[in-house]
């Protein structure tokens, strides 16, 4: 049995897509096993309150329809995907498709090699998730994080013309909004968004000034204090000159957010994601949108921080290996389910239509004038992955310090200490 799904012929050269031009829907041939038997393929999810069952269902109901395969959506069996997948491979229950997590050292060997399918190669991100070359992971597009929201009245009355492209530019706008009595002039929230917050804003100069630093990390020609201490000095002197306070570290990012919507803040470091929130409560003033400055205005976009936004991996033990990659190919390079996808959570692709968020153009924007992209400290697995674990939570843990009184230079010997003692095993 055989079908063909065409959707987006016409629109996929401007997304960047790779049509799929024919689906078999034959089976293997080599029975059920972890597939169930027959053309049914098993695919574990993320399910959240806009990520439900039925959306996950409505979405690959086109595929099933075209190719007569029964796709069975399942949330996970524990409290995430990151946790059921590991506990149903070991099980012998491993579902066919894993969709919301990467392949970590551990589960690496469990994934399918997806390199030889063309379609692959033209996904978003693949090359910076790719380990020696290897692709197991692919993704339908990608959640920006090196952006900076303002507040275009605030600006205005502080008498700044234009979005700061550089250091010193940035650090006059926050002396201008300081004087013109705005409370946060940039606001930084607790728990998980203070760590991820200062790398966003260092993303773009990190990899200016040392492109790959996991590499250089990994491979001892620099240190993970050595990468941070600039960016550990720019926050410590915005302490100082009372820009953000230690009060920032102790408001949770849902507040912070609710803050900079209600004309609080001037500037609010945040990922693609915010733009979901700000188009659920629309401020009553102009956002506007720039990615974090540089040392020089001629190197302004710098390289944008970015993660692979629904990644998805394929069981290498599955007996439906077509049936999983074909609906694989479908999810990340069909123009109609890549839109569907992108009404389910907030993400940027080159080329996709976002009109029906204001928000999230400004955010389109960004993406498609930054010269590359790159990846954060935090990434599991790939050329460009720490090789240790725990990054995020030692990072933030380091950063949160600095709103505490330690020295930036403190903070980054504390941050390379701990690098070495968990490389050294």
């Amino acid at each position: 049995m055989s079908a063909r799904i065409r959707r987006g012929a016409i629109g996929a050269s401007a997304l960047g897509l790779v049509p799929v031009l024919a689906l078999t829907a034959c089976s293997s041939g080599d029975g059920g096993g972890g597939s169930g038997g027959g053309d049914q393929v098993r695919m574990l999810v993320n399910i959240t309150d806009n990520l439900t069952q039925a959306k996950w269902d409505e979405l690959v109901k086109p595929f099933e329809d075209e190719t007569g395969v029964d796709v069975k959506v399942e949330g996970p069996s524990g409290q995430s995907v990151a946790e059921s997948f590991p506990t149903l491979l070991a099980a012998g229950t491993a579902p066919d498709v894993i969709q919301s997590i990467f392949p970590t050292a551990d589960t690496a060997p469990e994934v399918l090699d997806l390199t030889e399918y063309d379609w692959a190669q033209g996904t978003p991100m693949s090359d910076l998730y790719s380990t020696d070359g290897t692709i197991n992971v692919v993704g339908v597009g990608m959640q920006a994080q090196s952006l900076m929201y303002y507040n275009k009245d605030l600006f205005a009355k502080a008498g700044i013309t234009e979005p700061p492209a550089t250091w010193e530019a940035l650090d006059a706008a926050l002396e201008a909004l300081k004087g013109a009595g705005v409370a946060k002039p940039v606001a930084f929230a607790s728990e998980w968004a203070t760590g991820v917050q200062t790398q966003q804003v260092w993303h773009p100069q990190q990899n200016l000034t040392t492109p790959g630093w996991q590499q250089a990390v990994a491979d001892g020609s620099s240190t993970l204090g050595e990468q941070f201490e600039p960016m550990f000095e720019h926050v410590a002197s915005w302490i100082e000159a009372g820009y953000t306070t230690a009060d920032d570290v102790a408001t949770d990012s849902g507040t912070q957010e609710a803050n900079f919507i209600a004309g609080d803040v001037g500037i609010y470091p945040m990922g693609s994601w915010f733009t979901t929130t700000l188009a659920a409560s629309p401020p009553d003033f102009e956002v506007g949108v720039f990615t974090p400055p540089v040392d020089s205005a001629a190197d302004h976009p710098g390289p944008m921080g970015a993660t692979l936004a629904f990644p998805y991996m394929v069981w290498n033990g599955t007996e439906q290996k077509d049936a999983a990659t074909q609906l694989v190919e479908y999810l990340v390079t069909d123009e109609e389910a890549i839109a569907a996808q992108a009404e389910m959570d907030n993400f940027n692709r080159e080329g996709l239509d976002t009109s029906a968020n204001e928000y999230s153009s400004l955010v389109q924007d960004a993406v498609e004038a930054a010269p590359s992209f790159v990846v954060p400290g935090n990434q599991t697995v790939g050329d460009y992955a720490l090789p240790v674990a725990g990054f995020n939570e030692k990072f933030t843990e380091v950063a949160q310090g600095l709103w505490q009184g330690t020295s930036a230079a403190d903070a980054a010997a504390e941050l390379t200490a701990w690098y070495d003692a968990e490389a050294a095993g």
